[in-house]
């Protein structure tokens, strides 16, 4: 492993992606986390065992790679950038790189062959979504340790009846238990984004709330009730066609007049059964 910059000093920082000719791209979400205390605590929030084996996306220059590699059994990286993976080849030997954008990977795949952590500073504009990937994923890793947009953070994290309850929070409420860890300034990142970021915990549930049977019609539903979260639950369904609604909602114990953000994964499970 090269020491020859040191990837917590924005000095260093600099001058690195000077020498690679690298210009930060905003569109792949590449603001260096360059704060030492941050990456000790994604590091360690993930609570990697020697005996496991590590996912980490869109790893950049490697700051958070050099604090995991030691604590595994083995890390497996996701990077987009053809000039971030040909820095991380040389910085690193002990480890497995997978040249592709993270949406295009069979997650499900690396979790079949023993990854069971996750430890990232996930690129902004695909957080959610790879979040929802992995939580669906079959064999689901056991806990996520991931720094992402704090409004993100706040969605995620969000109980219902909460303003930032959505379908985020309920997608993958099913499968995780998901906690805010740590709020991130700007100016732990270069170059720093405009936005406040965080480092939430997803802790996988030991029995997913919805059942694999259900989860395709649960998952529509959310989706479809959350696009009109301002309506109320039952109008939504007779819009649909369902029918008898109120029967239906009494049955899930749910009332005609609450919103979709009213309402616990519970109870929209429940629903969810009974459409089915």
């Amino acid at each position: 492993m090269s020491e020859e910059f040191r990837l917590t000093s924005p000095k260093d920082v600099r001058a690195l992606l000077e020498s690679l000719g690298h210009r930060p791209n905003k569109g792949l979400g590449q603001n260096y986390l360059i704060d030492a205390n941050i990456l000790d605590i994604i590091a360690n929030t993930a609570d990697i065992q020697p005996s496991e084996k590590v996912l980490e996306i869109g790893p950049g220059l490697g700051a958070l790679t050099e604090r995991i590699i030691p604590k595994s059994a083995g890390v497996t990286c996701i990077e987009k950038d053809p000039v971030m993976a040909n820095y991380l080849k040389t910085r690193f030997t002990d480890f497995t790189l997978i040249e592709s954008d993270a949406l295009d990977v069979d997650m499900d795949l690396l979790f079949a062959d023993g990854i069971t952590k996750v430890a990232a500073n996930l690129p902004y504009s695909v957080a959610s979504r790879l979040m929802v990937d992995i939580a669906e994923c079959e064999h689901r890793p056991e806990r996520m340790s991931l720094t992402i947009q704090k409004e993100v953070a706040d969605r995620l994290c969000a109980p219902a009846g909460d303003k930032h309850y959505g379908v985020l929070s309920v997608l993958t409420g099913v499968f995780y238990e998901n906690t805010l860890v740590k709020k991130i300034s700007p100016t732990c990142f270069l170059p720093p984004p405009k936005v406040w970021s965080a480092v939430v915990k997803m802790q996988r549930r030991e029995v997913p709330m919805v059942g694999s049977d259900v989860y395709p019609t649960f998952k529509k539903l959310v989706k479809h009730c959350f696009s009109q979260r301002r309506k109320q639950v039952g109008t939504i369904l007779k819009k649909l066609g369902v029918s008898p609604v109120d029967d239906l909602l009494f049955d899930a114990g749910i009332e005609h007049t609450e919103r979709p953000e009213k309402i616990e994964i519970e109870r929209w499970a429940e629903l969810a059964c009974l459409l089915k």
